[in-house]
């Protein structure tokens, strides 16, 4: 399971995952693709954005 599944999936906080997702590179973007991380990057907590 990768950082953003378990940012899914409850099992981390929103500080706890803030803290992780900048240390994450190549192997995260190519896990979940790129515009998902990118997403979780510019994401707030409990904001959500629609896609166009």
């Amino acid at each position: 399971m990768n950082l953003i599944e378990e940012y899914e999936n409850g099992l981390l906080t929103y500080q706890e995952f803030q803290q992780f997702i900048w240390g994450c590179g190549q192997r995260l973007i190519n896990d979940v693709g790129l515009d998902k991380f990118v997403f979780y990057l510019n994401a707030e907590e409990d904001e959500f954005f629609e896609e166009e």
